[in-house]
């Protein structure tokens, strides 16, 4: 998800492709992640000029996006205006108190969810459907291998059970979380790439739903490479079994689904196309 015209498609997938109570989980907004990485890099380097520069880029994309979203004097920019103040403290004082990189990556790096999950939950309220924001760092639970955390299951499904439980669901029917971050008891973490298809296995496997659906910007499974000379002929996959999608080689299938989520959740996984949200897309099951 880019900017503004994405997020003005969710209306439409809620009301037509989202039945009954739902968990949605987001990732950071177009490029934000590659940038706050690039924000962390350059201060831990000392030069704080340049982070502070790639930082108000950062921080002038997103208002660019809530003035397309939200009328002037909307709550939403004051509240970024906080969290970016919170991001220029949090990396002042995480950089004093701890010289691990990884930790200082993963406590700015994670902001680039909260933002977008923030002003996602504010603009679906906007349009009339109801939802309510739960973080994902009151119940994903890791160890402190920042970075790439590792999810303590046990203790993030009783979490999900308890933070998300059905009189949540009854009373706001949609649930916004973030993707890709989580919590140690030293700060937030993250979960490494495809962090946010992992987040949503995990919370389907807590929930002990039978599918999740993950909304991609390709219309599914194909199989072959549609990119490569020759494979003009490729043809999309509507159904592949789960073993078999792991072994589909030279396809678009690598990189589609990361392995976490094929091993944390054991239902099917739907891959639509946020694009074309009507179109087919590809079940990815056990059995036919």
């Amino acid at each position: 998800m880019t900017g503004a015209p994405a997020i003005k498609k969710l209306p439409n997938i809620f009301e037509n492709h989202i039945k009954g109570e739902s968990i949605s989980v987001f990732s950071a907004f177009g490029k934000t992640t590659n940038a706050l990485e690039k924000v962390v890099q350059t201060y831990i380097a000392g030069d704080k000029i340049e982070s502070t520069k790639i930082l108000s880029e950062v921080k002038k994309f997103h208002l660019a996006i809530a003035q397309e979203l939200f009328p002037s004097g909307h709550i939403i920019f004051a509240l970024i205006e906080d969290i970016f103040n919170e991001i220029e403290e949090t990396l002042r004082r995480k950089t004093e108190q701890n010289k691990n990189s990884k930790f200082i990556y993963d406590q700015i790096v994670s902001y680039g969810e909260i933002l977008a999950s923030h002003i996602i939950s504010h603009y679906l309220s906007t349009v009339g459907i109801s939802n309510k924001l739960v973080h994902a760092t009151d119940f994903i639970k890791t160890d402190s291998n920042f970075g790439e955390a590792n999810v303590d299951k046990d203790a993030t499904f009783k979490n999900i059970r308890a933070q998300i439980d059905s009189r949540l669901l009854a009373s706001h029917k949609n649930i916004i979380t973030q993707g890709f971050i989580g919590f140690t008891t030293e700060g937030r973490t993250t979960l490494g790439h495809e962090g946010s298809d992992y987040t949503t296995g995990i919370i389907g496997a807590g929930k002990g739903t039978d599918k999740i659906v993950l909304w991609k910007n390709v219309s599914g499974v194909m199989d072959k490479d549609p990119n490569l000379p020759g494979n003009e002929d490729a043809k999309k996959i509507d159904f592949v079994l789960r073993d078999d999608f792991k072994n589909i080689a030279g396809t678009t299938a690598k990189g589609l689904v990361h392995d976490k989520t094929l091993d944390v959740f054991d239902g099917e996984i739907h891959i639509k196309n946020f694009k074309d949200p009507n179109s087919k897309g590809t079940i990815i099951g056990r059995k036919l």
